[in-house]
Formats: C-alpha cells, sequence, structure tokens
C-alpha cells in the first residue's frame, strides 16, 4: 500500500518506517528531518497547517497514518494546539476530498493516567486528558478524525500507546505499569494496517489501546482479541522492583470511584473575594467584544458589572465603520469610565493573560468563521489560551459562546430528529466553523473537568431583530434575549458539572431543537415574540 507518515523523524515513525518499507511505498512526512530515511523513502518536508502542502502529502496514498502527535517535544504551546486542531483537520480533510478512505492516528494512553492502575480500563472508557498540550494534541487530533469520519465512507482507526521505550531508556531503571516497547508498538501499527486492508463500504471508527506485557496498567482490551491480534512480547520482567510490577496509581478497591477523579486545585482562587462583593463591583472581561454578541452583552449588563472590554481592533473603530453584521444586529457597545476597553489579540496569551487580570468572570465571544487559518487560531488556540489564563488567575467563571452542532448536515448530525436537546454530543463533520469550535468547546471541557471550574457554552444558531428580521432558522433568539442568557450564565449560583452545554433559542413550533437545559439550568427563557415570523403576514 502507499503510506503517507506524519511526524516521520520521531524514533518511533523512524522505527515503523523501518518495519514497513519492504512492504509498503512510504511518503515521509515532517517539518525537517535530522538524519536521513532508508532508501525509497519519499521525504517531503513541510507543515500540515498549510492546506496545500496537506494535499500534496496526502495526494495518491492509500493511508494516511498520523503520529505526529506523540512527537511534540521541540514544540511550544501555540504550535502544538495549532498544529493538532488546524493541521490535523487540513491532513484528514484534504485527504477524504482525493479519496483517501483509511486512516491511522496516534494517541496516547497517558490520558488515562488519573485513573488507578486496578481500574480495567478498555476502549470504550472515556479519556480524561490532562490540559497539557501533550495530552490535548493526541485528543484534538483523535477527535477531529473522528468527526471527519462521520461524512465519508473512510474507515479510521485511533491506536493509542503507552509510554513507547526502547531497551537503552529503561537500562536500570525501575519498571512503570505504563511503558510499551518500541518494537510492540510497530507491532500495533502493522494489525492496525491489516486490520483496514480492505476499504471501507461505510464510515467506521475503531480505538485499539497498545500497551505492554501482563504487568501494564492499561492491559485489558479489543486490540488483544483475535480480530485484532495484538500479542506484546516484552513484559519488562528484568525492570521488576519485587515479586510483581507496581504501577501508578494506588487507590484502594471499594473507595469511591469519584475521589479519583477530584478536580486539581488551580494555583489561586478569586471564589472568597467573588462571594464576598456586591455585584456591582465585580468584573468581567469580554472576548470579541467587537461582535454583535458582546455588543448586546455590554449593553446588559454595564449598570451591574464593571466591563473591561477587548478586541483586536479599537471598538470606535468598528462602531464608525457602520457595517452591521446583520440587518438590526447591534455595533459594539462604548461604554463609559469606569468601565474600560483593551485592545488585545485572543490568539496571542500574553496578552489574554494580562486582560484577566483582576477580573472575577469571563465571556468568550471571540469567533472567526470563514478563514481556513485563523478559524483554528481564534476559536480553538484562543480558547486554550482564554481557559489558562483562567487558571492562572483563579476565575473559576468563565462563559463560552459557539454554533450549535447538532445539524451541519444530513449526514453528520441530528438533523431529522426533534427535541435534540442541548448537551446532545457535537456532530460538526468537515464544516470549518463548527469544527474549529468544537475542538475549542473540548478544550474547555478539558480544563473545567481537570481544575473544577465553572463552564456554561451557550450554543446558538440565529440571532436577530424581531422588529426587522424576514427569515427564522430551525434556533433562533433575539439580541436582546441573547445577551440576557449570557448574564443568566455569568449570574447562575452553580452548575450541574464542571462543564454545561446548553442551546439559546426561543420556544418555536418547528420542534426540533429544545432550550430546557438553559431554563433548567440558568433559570433563563426568552421574552422576545417571534411568532410573526412564522406565521404568514
Amino acid at each position: 500500500m502507499r503510506l503517507t507518515i506524519t511526524g516521520a523523524d520521531s524514533l518511533f515513525a523512524r522505527a515503523a518506517i523501518g518495519a514497513l518499507c519492504g512492504e509498503h511505498a512510504i511518503r515521509a512526512v515532517d517539518i525537517a528531518f535530522s538524519s536521513a530515511l532508508p532508501e525509497g523513502i519519499d521525504v517531503a518536508r513541510g507543515d500540515i497547517r498549510d492546506r496545500d502542502f496537506a494535499a500534496g502529502v496526502t495526494d495518491d496514498a492509500e493511508v494516511v497514518l498520523h503520529l505526529a502527535s506523540l512527537a511534540t517535544a521541540a514544540m511550544n504551546d501555540a504550535d502544538i494546539i495549532d498544529t493538532f486542531s488546524r493541521g490535523s483537520f487540513n491532513l484528514v480533510d484534504m485527504a477524504i476530498e482525493q479519496g483517501v478512505r483509511r486512516f491511522i492516528v496516534a494517541s496516547t494512553l497517558g490520558m488515562f493516567d488519573r485513573l488507578p492502575a486496578k481500574w480495567r480500563v478498555d476502549e470504550s472508557w472515556r479519556p480524561r486528558p490532562e490540559p497539557t498540550p501533550e495530552h490535548l494534541a493526541c485528543w484534538l487530533s483523535e477527535l477531529s478524525l473522528r468527526e471527519c469520519c462521520h461524512t465519508a465512507n473512510i474507515h479510521a482507526v485511533c491506536l493509542r500507546f503507552g509510554t513507547i521505550v526502547t531497551d537503552e531508556d529503561i537500562s536500570g531503571r525501575t519498571f512503570d505499569a505504563r511503558w510499551v516497547h518500541i518494537e510492540d508498538a510497530v507491532q500495533g501499527l502493522k494489525r492496525a494496517l491489516r486490520h483496514i486492508e480492505e476499504p471501507p463500504s461505510r464510515g467506521e471508527w475503531e480505538i485499539f489501546h497498545i500497551s505492554g506485557g501482563d504487568g501494564a496498567k492499561i492491559r485489558d482490551g479489543r486490540a488483544r482479541g483475535d480480530k485484532f491480534g495484538y500479542k506484546p512480547a516484552h513484559d519488562f520482567s528484568a525492570n521488576f522492583p519485587g515479586p510483581s510490577p507496581a504501577g501508578p496509581g494506588g487507590f484502594e478497591p471499594g473507595a469511591n470511584w469519584r475521589e479519583a477523579l477530584l478536580p486539581q486545585p488551580i494555583l489561586q482562587s478569586n471564589a472568597a473575594r467573588m462571594a464576598g462583593s456586591p455585584a456591582d463591583k465585580r468584573r468581567v472581561v469580554i472576548f470579541g467584544a467587537a461582535g454583535p454578541v458582546a455588543a448586546a452583552l455590554a449593553e446588559e449588563i454595564q449598570d451591574a458589572y464593571l466591563v473591561r472590554q477587548t478586541d483586536i481592533r479599537p471598538l470606535a473603530d468598528v462602531r464608525g465603520e457602520n457595517r452591521p453584521q446583520s440587518e438590526g444586529a447591534p455595533l459594539p457597545a462604548l461604554l463609559p469610565a469606569p468601565h474600560e476597553e483593551r485592545v488585545v489579540d485572543v490568539r496571542d496569551y500574553s496578552q489574554v493573560l494580562a486582560a484577566c487580570e483582576g477580573m472575577d468572570a469571563i465571556v468568550n465571544c471571540s469567533v472567526v468563521r470563514p478563514d481556513a487559518v485563523e478559524a483554528f487560531r481564534v476559536n480553538t488556540l484562543g480558547a486554550y489560551n482564554v481557559m489558562r489564563s483562567a487558571v492562572e488567575h483563579g476565575i473559576r467563571r468563565v462563559v463560552q459562546t459557539g454554533p450549535q452542532q447538532h445539524g451541519m448536515d444530513s449526514r453528520t448530525g441530528y438533523w431529522w430528529d426533534y427535541d435534540v436537546p442541548g448537551d446532545a454530543p457535537a456532530r460538526p463533520g468537515r464544516n470549518l466553523y463548527a469544527h474549529s469550535k468544537f475542538l475549542g468547546q473540548e478544550i474547555c471541557r478539558v480544563f473545567a473537568d481537570y481544575y473544577g471550574l465553572e463552564v456554561p457554552v451557550l450554543l446558538y444558531m440565529q440571532f436577530l431583530n424581531p422588529a426587522v428580521t424576514g427569515g427564522l432558522a430551525l434556533m433562533a433568539v433575539s439580541w436582546h434575549d441573547s445577551a440576557r442568557a449570557l448574564r443568566a450564565a455569568l449570574e447562575v449560583e452553580s452548575l450541574p458539572s464542571p462543564y454545561e452545554e446548553m442551546v439559546i433559542t426561543s420556544d418555536l413550533p418547528h420542534g426540533r431543537h429544545s432550550a430546557r437545559r438553559a431554563k433548567e439550568i440558568l433559570g433563563w427563557e426568552a421574552e422576545d415574540d417571534l411568532s410573526p415570523l412564522w406565521r404568514y403576514r
């Protein structure tokens, strides 16, 4: 088969190339190569964040092996998030366009490190990634491929590896139950290639755990079944400190399992100050303040909060252009002192961190829709910068906004379902805007779960001014009511869980989307009457 392998300069990828080059034609893809590869390998130097480059390296491939997420050591945080959101999307999206129907993505069993070693974790368990760039690189790559898988007749396999080691790596070291020998990791890759030899007739997503021998922390699962046939040859017995292996995690059987997943304390917390200060002294920073959603919010809360408005351009410049997003959409609100305004690029962590200093809550309305580069840098990397800053400053309440992701097209989502709840699993497919926002929301979920934050996520479809708007979507809300929902998300006393998604829509007779969760969690209901928009006049 003709294989395209990303992250090809890594130790693992080089071992895989050496084992596979006699049977397959290989195109090795990476930013740079530290030394020569075996003769006959097609070497491609470049960045998969470049869509043209991604198209070039997947052209004529029969299988794409996306191994790059296991090789992030030399990358900075921003490049990691951008590469494994935008880059992974580019790679899969362009490959599907060119008829590639088989994919393998490498991920990590490190996403289960929080779970005790005595738990029988298999491929059906939900990963618990930590909010580190290394975990997020793998998690974002997984999710991007999984969601694209809904849109086409492709067979996608996710291989989650233990910590890949060589004999030299472990010489003289005490056994670690997360180890998997590099030869066994390559065996897992070979098994996956054999598993997807036949072209698929429908979209299929599968996960296999590739771990060490019987002493491994995660050892039972689908990979060791007869169908896949993975059998690790290395048990690391020479490294055992005693008669039995001692893996990470010492959670005692019978204890409350939730204790193992308690959130980590954030570096500092503003909870006490927030609880003890009157509402009109609480400070809120709004990102994306030049947009109409944030403009409506600023008008709504200006008398109750001290507001810091931020955007990449001065609000007066945007207002002066007088180009509303749609007919009747609000323009940026220029609030008087003591409110303040800052020019902030949400893509720049240092600027976001400074903008969050002294704040009690964050509202993230920043968004880019059609741009194939900036959609990911704002919607995904921007969300990472916001959440990281929230943790750094001890800000527990972060309100995130985004599009409804339940029906991007008829194949990927719930297009012909009714009463779709606000927390139905997202189905962004290959829609650029929805996909980039979905990955940003997953970053919010990971931070919220790990640190016990309070992250209400409000999902919208159509904003309108009832006095001038003519058409009505299946989910719709007035600008005024959208701002009231955001305020309710700021003020709700508590959430059922650290991360809660809910759709924001007026009650409409379509019967398609339900705002019940927003009513139950936030106590919010739309006030403006949209009934003239579904009646003939």
